[in-house]
């Protein structure tokens, strides 16, 4: 396999203890893995099939890659106490396949299978802060073990959703062989007349969703035959007239934060000066946002509940910790 990255930052300091950044990052990936049925891509191309392999696993290294990101960040230092910082990234990830144990339904054209990575993230924003108060100074350093020791911190993070495949299952067997498994693929054409919104509520009911009238009614099932029993045969199923990755869901909203508060203790020769107990509360999700679950998506064009998501990622979770440190 081979990755080769490139990237270009620049820094600028603002005054006022503000810095700005701009950063572009980029990668090309080639050889990379893509896994297949043996027999699949054989049997697409109308050769004779050795009997005594019943299909299994082969990762060839067809795959390619390639990702672009453009970064921007601005850091401020507020005080000796507070800091704060903001991110934004525009960026776009393509592959022939994002997963090393997943078969593209198109072995026998790696084009065909070439798409938005399901990873793949359009926009995304985070703001990050930190508040770390000090109460007492010089003498008084053995009140400040008490009184102060906090430390106040919390992230908001957004982003525009991951990418999502409509797809077509293939019934009375597999695809190019009867051994070789292939029950995917994508629709020979979009229709027109779906809806385009990414929100919470365009996902959760089938009348309420993008697609009112069921999937049929705005894709087509392409041409295929299907081999059942042992068969084998080198007929291809109709290209795929929406790119792979083409839909995207519902964006992703959550704030996070994390409160510590720390006990300094005397100064002995065991424990020595910096032994401390700390005290620590995390909070995820802190406003119970609904946070779709991408893995949980109607994709099939023949569902009556196509283009609607079934399950949800964690609601609000809040952990205890202590720790004993010197």
């Amino acid at each position: 396999m081979m990755i080769h990255h490139y990237s270009l930052d620049t820094q600028y300091d603002l005054g006022h203890n503000l810095t700005a950044k701009l950063g572009y990052q980029g990668s090309l990936g080639r050889n990379l893995y893509f896994h297949e049925n043996p027999n699949a891509v054989p049997a697409a191309s109308g050769f004779a099939l050795n009997p005594q392999i019943g299909g299994g696993d082969l990762w060839g290294v067809s795959g390619r890659s390639n990702y672009n990101t453009f970064l921007a960040q601005l850091t401020h230092q507020f005080s000796g106490q507070f800091m704060a910082d903001a991110q934004f990234t525009w960026s776009k990830s393509m592959d022939t396949s994002s997963g090393p144990f997943f078969e593209q339904a198109y072995p026998f054209d790696i084009d065909l299978n070439y798409g938005r990575s399901d990873f793949n993230v359009g926009k995304s924003f985070k703001v990050y802060g930190l508040w770390q108060p000090v109460f007492f100074h010089g003498d008084h350093s053995w009140l400040e073990k008490i009184a102060g020791g906090w430390s106040l911190s919390g992230i908001f993070t957004i982003h525009s959703g991951f990418p999502w495949n409509p797809v077509v299952s293939v019934t009375g067997g597999s695809l190019y062989c009867g051994t070789c498994g292939y029950q995917l693929l994508r629709p020979a054409a979009y229709l027109g007349g779906a809806g385009s919104s990414t929100s919470n509520d365009a996902f959760k009911t089938p009348a309420a969703s993008n697609f009112p009238n069921g999937g049929a009614a705005y894709f087509t099932t392409p041409n295929f035959t299907a081999f059942g029993g042992n068969a084998f045969g080198s007929a291809l199923p109709q290209s795929p007239g929406v790119g792979r990755n083409a839909l995207t869901m519902p964006g992703y909203k959550d704030v996070d934060l994390t409160l510590v508060k720390a006990f300094g203790l005397p100064n002995t020769s065991v424990l020595g000066e910096n032994a401390k107990v700390e005290f620590r509360l995390d909070a995820y999700n802190v406003f119970n946002n609904l946070n779709f679950n991408p893995n949980n998506i109607s994709n099939n064009i023949g569902n009556a509940n196509f283009g609607t998501i079934t399950g949800a990622l964690s609601g609000r979770v809040v952990t205890l910790g202590a720790r004993f440190a010197f």
